[in-house]
């Protein structure tokens, strides 16, 4: 028997209520769970194989996640990220209230009407029957009531203005487009700075390892790769980011091996320091789903490694890299 661990990331507050479906392609066994509150759920002693899985939620009509995947017969369990876009929860539309149905209260209203009719062309002196007493308390019984239905149908919810719902739309369509756009320029910029920093600190590595055009090559390359990516998704990105990291920190480990004696030199290095920390930073916080999660690595880098625009600005002065 195998089992999953899942990890649901991206919007912790859809944890609480979201539920992980699993079913079982070959035996149509199902299986329910519902996360812990930091998103992770292990669902053991399940046979190996694929499954159909699906996350819901309450809050929306489809499916967070809808797709298939497969439990590998190991000890370990397999493990199965859930990223989830916070933007599923944002932005709802208006609610849409529908008009209120009056024909109800005009029709009672109609009604005492012509119920009041015959007894209201009394002449002066006629009598007032009893009949015609209790014909107009009933009318009046009636058209209280009504009154009280108008109320109750009217009243709570006002008055529609679709002129004005459609300007605050408009307004909000506006602000979110430029939100997005200003984001998007602001985390671009972040990366170009960030690959930018990234490329000076691996020279001074190279440098200080002495390290042959090959190897150059290859570093730099993969570098390279990082600046061409700076307009993609944030998960792409960071994702390349991370491997990227671990690349760093293979390679640097085969330049101190190849450095002999002088290793423990090499590694010492105040540029080599730092770079094995912002590369551990990248490795160790892997692929993220939001700006905000993004935009926070490059703080803390940014804490790790010192300031990236004294860097920069040094560079420039200096006439540019090599």
């Amino acid at each position: 028997m195998a089992s999953f661990q899942f990890k649901m990331t991206g919007f912790p507050a859809a944890n609480r209520d979201a539920v992980i479906q699993l079913v079982n392609e070959s035996t149509g066994k199902t299986v329910e769970r519902k996360p812990f509150l930091d998103g992770t759920l292990t669902v053991a002693d399940l046979d190996d194989g694929y499954y159909q899985m699906k996350v819901v939620h309450p809050n929306l009509v489809n499916p967070i996640v809808q797709k298939r995947i497969r439990l590998f017969p190991q000890i370990p369990p397999t493990v199965v990220p859930i990223p989830i876009p916070e933007t599923l929860f944002k932005d709802a539309p208006i609610r849409d209230v529908p008009d209120a149905d009056l024909t109800p209260v005009q029709q009672a209203a109609a009604t005492v009407k012509g119920q009041l009719g015959p007894i209201g062309s009394k002449t002066p002196g006629e009598a007032i029957k009893s009949a015609d007493w209790n014909l107009l308390v009933n009318g009046v019984a009636d058209l209280a009531n009504a009154v009280a239905q108008l109320t109750q149908l009217v009243s709570p919810r006002g008055h529609d203005h679709p002129e004005i719902g459609e300007k605050i739309a408009e307004v909000q369509g506006n602000i979110r487009r430029f939100a997005e756009a200003f984001g998007k320029s602001l985390v671009e910029l972040q990366r170009e700075i960030e690959t930018e920093n990234l490329d000076r600190k691996v020279d001074n590595v190279l440098d200080a390892a002495e390290a042959s055009q090959a190897i150059r090559d290859r570093v730099k390359g993969r570098i390279n790769e990082l600046k061409d990516m700076v307009q993609t998704d944030t998960t792409i990105f960071t994702n390349k980011l991370a491997n990227a990291g671990s690349f760093l920190l293979t390679e640097i480990n085969e330049m101190a091996v190849a450095k002999g004696d002088k290793a423990g030199e090499f590694l010492n290095t105040e540029s080599v320091k730092n770079t094995i920390a912002v590369a551990t930073q990248y490795s160790d916080t892997g692929a993220v789903t939001t700006t905000e999660q993004e935009i926070s690595t490059y703080r803390k880098t940014t804490a790790t490694g010192g300031s990236k625009l004294g860097t920069l600005v040094g560079a420039a002065k200096g006439g540019g890299g090599k």
